[in-house]
């Protein structure tokens, strides 16, 4: 039974290959990507957690140790980082692990190709590949060592693959269900999709043909993810699965005490599982001491979440794309910004053909789930990342209908809602200073604030 959708997959593969202007397109996109790569790799800028993946990985492949820093981390990004160096020589492997990550930037428009062409026309298709590849916030992030490139890609491979998974699909549930276990080795919180998914299953198929689908994809990422469980199992025990960096930014993100001592605090907490019982707590104390502060700090970083530019502006002002001018900083954080202004009033227009689809509706909800849980903790906007999957092909959809003539009352909710986000985001300190160009030399700007989302 499997060897037609075998086929019937390699043949939708090459009908996408097949389309010159897409080729095009992704060739475009990596050399832009590849251009600031070269730019930026001269003396390997590695700042922060940058520092943290390069030097562990450089440890295992001279040592033959494991390690992830002060944070258990998910393994996945280190190792990858790890298998580029061991493919090239010590001086090249930062420039060929960034030109890696560049590669697999412009791969992501593939998948968010194949869904827009699903749902929509080939221009569509076409138009949701461009504001992936050349969306200004993916471009100066695609070089950095941050996992969240590769993580986009595995999410996009899956969110394209799981629309039509029933239980006569084994081969592509195993390889979806690993996939998945990939994601979560690289963002643990990428497991919370998987409860959206097996809800959708439920409605769709049944209890028994759900639990069908459900077992094979399950067990696949469960098998994935193993090694690394019963590693910090025997290690750790119960309270560490994967990861014990949601306690740290549970308490960091809520306490009144200046984040640097937060760190040095938790640095200080020698044993990892005390580090996530401490945190965990603190955290919750602060939270419950004060609701009101919680909520209003909350919404705030629900707004920076959303400001799609913060973390390209973070890095410019920390110095990781190395001595930029006030000029050229401007710009960029300007093109990051308008860019932003238009994919999101573009995906205001194409929302509700993308809510009429059960699998883009699915994935709108667990991103809204997933803006609520991150609200909750350290306002950690790079996370806008995993967003471009849905926003490319909202967008794409807003726009192609928009060049369609093709409107209906059904665009002024969505229309209200991203001008009241744009204006509250608009609002917030950091963007009156950038519009108000309130300073001379990046020196100027609060660099400790900048680096703990304190803005």
């Amino acid at each position: 039974m499997n060897a037609p959708v075998r086929r019937t997959e390699r043949a939708a593969l090459r009908e996408v290959l097949a389309d010159r202007w897409l080729i095009g397109a992704i060739g475009a996109g990596l050399l832009l990507r590849a251009l600031l790569a070269l730019w930026i790799d001269s003396g390997m800028l590695l700042m922060g957690d940058e520092f943290t993946y390069f030097h562990h990985a450089r440890r295992l492949l001279e040592t033959g140790e494991f390690e992830t820093g002060v944070f258990v981390r998910p393994p996945l990004f280190f190792l990858f980082v790890a298998a580029t160096g061991s493919i090239s020589d010590e001086g090249s492997w930062g420039l060929i692990t960034r030109l890696v990550q560049c590669a697999v930037s412009v791969a992501t428009a593939i998948p968010i190709y194949r869904s827009a062409l699903r749902i929509g026309s080939v221009r569509a298709a076409r138009l949701a590949a461009m504001f992936a590849l050349f969306d200004p916030t993916l471009i100066a992030y695609s070089h950095l060592l941050w996992p969240e490139t590769l993580f986009l890609l595995c999410v996009a491979i899956i969110f394209d693959g799981v629309v039509d998974l029933d239980e006569r699909s084994f081969g592509r549930s195993c390889g979806l269900g690993a996939l998945t276990g990939i994601a979560m080795l690289l963002k643990p919180v990428f497991g919370f999709f998987t409860l959206f998914l097996a809800a959708s299953w439920l409605q769709r198929f049944g209890f028994r043909r759900a639990i069908a689908v459900a077992l094979v994809f399950g067990s696949t990422a469960a098998a994935v993810i193993a090694p690394w469980v019963i590693r910090n199992q025997l290690r750790y025990g119960p309270t560490i699965v994967l990861e014990n960096q949601g306690p740290y930014n549970l308490w960091v993100g809520n306490s009144e005490v200046r984040p640097q001592r937060v760190l040095s605090q938790w640095r200080a907490i020698r044993d990892p599982v005390a580090r996530s019982r401490i945190g965990t707590k603190r955290g919750v104390e602060a939270i419950t001491s004060d609701p009101a502060r919680f909520a209003r700090n909350a919404a705030i970083r629900i707004v920076n979440l959303w400001g799609l530019e913060s973390f390209v502006v973070r890095h410019l002002v920390l110095g990781g794309y190395g001595p930029v001018s006030r000029g050229t900083f401007l710009t960029m954080f300007w093109v990051i910004e308008l860019a932003w202004v238009l994919a999101a009033v573009a995906a205001a227009l194409g929302l509700s053909t993308l809510l009429r689809d059960p699998t883009l509706r699915l994935i709108l909800y667990y991103t809204l789930t997933f803006t609520a849980l991150v609200s909750a903790m350290v306002g950690a906007t790079r996370f806008r990342v995993p967003f471009a999957f849905w926003i490319s092909i909202a967008s794409a959809v807003g726009v192609d209908r928009a060049l369609a003539g093709r409107f209906g009352r059904a665009v002024l909710a969505p229309l209200c809602v991203v001008v009241v986000l744009l204006v509250s985001s608009a609002a917030r300190p950091m963007f009156l200073q950038m519009i108000s160009a309130d300073f001379e030399e990046l020196t100027e700007l609060d660099k400790p604030r900048w680096r703990f989302f304190q803005y």
